[in-house]
């Protein structure tokens, strides 16, 4: 089969960029090396997807034919935030078209003042909800002013058999 034409020169001072797109993944990374079908990036690697961020020690991007990047494969010191959910672990699998991100080794996720623990961790772009399997849920509760461990004393119950002063009158 013969090679695939060849890209046309850009005119001098023409940006390389793609002009506006729909919905751009952007990624980034200290280290790219890739091919047509997917890139690895590795070192500081950061994504942005809409509302998602997410980043990680090494990630894998899969594109599909018109070089739109489908799924994202993360390892290593994973965190991904969307609003005010946040997830970590070691692994992370995002479906770019669904919004769909798991998060497997050792994952955890915090939303708000619960914090869960599990064997995965789902989010989902722009969706509130956290979803985790085998979960292990610590709800913080409101800040107390009360010290641990101590305790308003009772009055002193008298002894019995002493003698009370009947109310109003003096001691002698």
């Amino acid at each position: 089969a013969p090679p695939p034409p060849a890209a046309p020169l850009p005119a001098p001072g023409v940006s390389l960029a793609p002009g506006k797109l729909q919905n751009p993944v952007g990624l980034s990374a200290d280290l790219v090396s890739g091919d047509r079908t997917q890139a690895v990036l590795t070192g500081n690697v950061k994504v942005k997807h809409q509302t998602m961020d997410i980043r990680c020690d090494k990630m894998t991007a899969y594109y599909n034919s018109t070089r739109e990047v489908t799924r994202v494969v993360c390892s290593g010191n994973v965190r991904a935030v969307d609003g005010d959910r946040q997830a970590r672990g070691e692994r992370a699998d995002y479906d770019v078209p669904s919004g769909v991100l798991v998060v497997t080794g050792s994952p955890e996720a915090r939303q708000g003042n619960t914090y869960v623990t599990g064997t995965k961790v789902r989010l989902i772009l722009g969706n509130e909800r956290v979803e985790v399997e085998n979960a292990r849920i610590l709800v913080e509760s409101p800040a107390s002013t009360a010290v641990p461990g101590t305790r308003k004393k009772a009055p002193a119950a008298p002894k019995p058999g002493a003698a009370t002063p009947a109310p109003g009158s003096t001691p002698p």
